[in-house]
This record gives C-alpha cells, sequence and structure tokens, in this order.
C-alpha cells in the first residue's frame, strides 16, 4: 500500500471514521511502511496531549473569568476614546455625505424635467416650421444664370 494512502487512513483512524474492518489493513500495512509508522507515533502522541491539555482544565477558571469582565469593562483606556471619537467622525461624514447625495438627486431629478420640457417644446417648434414650410406657394425659378446673371423668383398663383 502507498504511503499517501496509509497516511489518509491514519486521519481516518484519529477521526474515529475508519471503518473497523479497515482498521487490521491499516495495523498490519504499518509494520511495512516506516514513514507511516512515524506519522501514527506523531498523531498519537498529539492526541494524547490533546486529551490530557482538556483535563487539566480547573473547574473555578470559568468563575474567575466571569467575576473579572465587569472589572475589565468598567475601566477606561485611551484608546477606547480614540475608537468612540473615530466612529463619531465616520457617522457625521455619512450623514452628511448621504444629505449630499440626496440633495444632487432632487436637483438631478429637477434639471430631467426641465430637460424634457425643452425637448417637448424643440419638436413643437420643429412641427411649427415644418407646417410653415409646407404652407408656402410653390416657386417658380426662371433665368439663365450664365447669360443674364439674373434670375427672377414668382410665385404661381
Amino acid at each position: 500500500m502507498k504511503t499517501e494512502e496509509l497516511i489518509n487512513m491514519i486521519d481516518l483512524y484519529f477521526d474515529n471514521e475508519l471503518g473497523k474492518g479497515k482498521e487490521p489493513i491499516l495495523f498490519t500495512s504499518l509494520g511495512a511502511d516506516e514513514e507511516a509508522r512515524e506519522y501514527f507515533k506523531k498523531m498519537n502522541l498529539l492526541q494524547t496531549t490533546f486529551h490530557n491539555a482538556i483535563d487539566e482544565y480547573p473547574e473555578s477558571l470559568d468563575e474567575k473569568i466571569l467575576l473579572n469582565i465587569d472589572k475589565l469593562e468598567n475601566r477606561t483606556s485611551p484608546v477606547n476614546y480614540k475608537y468612540k471619537f473615530f466612529t463619531a467622525i465616520a457617522y457625521s461624514f455619512s450623514i452628511i455625505l448621504l444629505a449630499a447625495s440626496i440633495f444632487f438627486y432632487s436637483k438631478s431629478e429637477e434639471y430631467k424635467v426641465q430637460f424634457n420640457d425643452l425637448t417637448r417644446e424643440v419638436r413643437k417648434q420643429n412641427e411649427q416650421i415644418n407646417l410653415l414650410m409646407n404652407a408656402l406657394p410653390q416657386v417658380d425659378v426662371q433665368g439663365a444664370y450664365l447669360k443674364v446673371k439674373e434670375v427672377v423668383v414668382r410665385p404661381q398663383s
């Protein structure tokens, strides 16, 4: 069996996820692979150390921590004031920016309405100009420009 497969099996064994049928295969394969055997020893040492560290946790430590929380909260530190001051400045700056953006948005809406009104007025004037141009009578242009150098324009009745 490859060393990588054995290491994966060792990890599964220490996570209690290795099937009972594969444990004998793991332990027989450990006899043949030195690197996997060293990895197993390290994992076993790590697990043992971890369990011993949990056992050394004193029962009264929770009580000491909870009693000291109140003392820590009552302390004032200059870092706390700086943080509160910075927070207040940031909030006020964001409120100012929000007010400015609302103001500029309302102004842009006013300009949009004015632009739409002007566009409508220009279209109306364009239509009137086209109507006036179409209402004029047709013109008959006569004359020879090269000979006379004069052009006579008369409306047709």
